[in-house]
């Protein structure tokens, strides 16, 4: 009987394997994009130069990533992933009213996403005007972070804190204001203002949230009437 031939070994090279290597470079080419791409911008950045920035051959870059635009997505998806895990552990955090927990969830947004501003810059900018591809994901995700804030008005409806109500439009409104107020900021050139930008989002979401707690303390009211 002939011998099953027996599975190829993987390459090792000062103790690590060519799977390793693979990422290695990629996370070296996602390093690299983020500087690259909130510093000059992504149009004005080449793959060459990016490889040169990571230390990577281009043959190496496309054994990462299937071009620019996937290396674009894949830091970009990297960005809002962590601030979005962020978010939605400051919104479940026990034992806040209100008032004391919307301050803490745009610091912590803020921390995350916004006080290295290449993060903001790639997140908010860069993406823009990409692609009909990368415009979709864009999208998607302003309608992510939108049901996140739904997610939990829903939750202080069911706790008697909010009246009931369709909550996804105002949550994509404010994303999207927010997601403005980012825009601005960064456009400003004024690194300074970040604490004023984070008090004029957390005006933004208590108008909302205080407000709807205000409305459902009335409606109680008016139905013991």
């Amino acid at each position: 009987m002939s011998k099953k031939p027996t599975p190829a070994k993987r390459r090792v090279y000062g103790g690590i394997d060519a799977g390793q290597r693979v990422q290695e470079r990629r996370e070296r080419l996602l390093e690299a994009a983020l500087e690259l791409f909130a510093t000059q911008g992504y149009q004005n950045t080449p793959i060459e130069q990016l490889c040169a920035a990571a230390k990577v051959t281009t043959r190496h870059f496309y054994e990462a990533f299937a071009g620019r635009e996937a290396l674009l997505l894949a830091l970009y998806e990297r960005i809002i992933r962590e601030a979005q895990a962020v978010v939605r552990e400051a919104l479940q955090r026990p034992g806040l009213d209100l008032a004391t927990r919307i301050p803490q969830v745009m610091g912590a947004f803020i921390e995350t996403y916004v006080s290295d501003r290449r993060r903001a810059q790639v997140g908010v900018l860069e993406v823009v005007g990409v692609s009909p591809a990368v415009e979709k994901r864009r999208r998607e995700v302003i309608r992510e972070f939108a049901q996140v804030l739904e997610g939990y008005a829903d939750s202080l409806v069911a706790q008697g804190l909010l009246p009931q109500r369709n909550y996804h439009p105002v949550s994509l409104a404010l994303v999207g204001g927010i997601n403005e107020l980012l825009a601005e900021w960064l456009m400003s050139g004024d690194p300074s203002s970040l604490q004023q930008l984070h008090q004029a989002i957390s005006d933004v979401m208590q108008a909302l949230l205080l407000g709807g707690a205000a409305m459902a303390q009335h409606e109680k009211k008016v139905k013991k009437k």
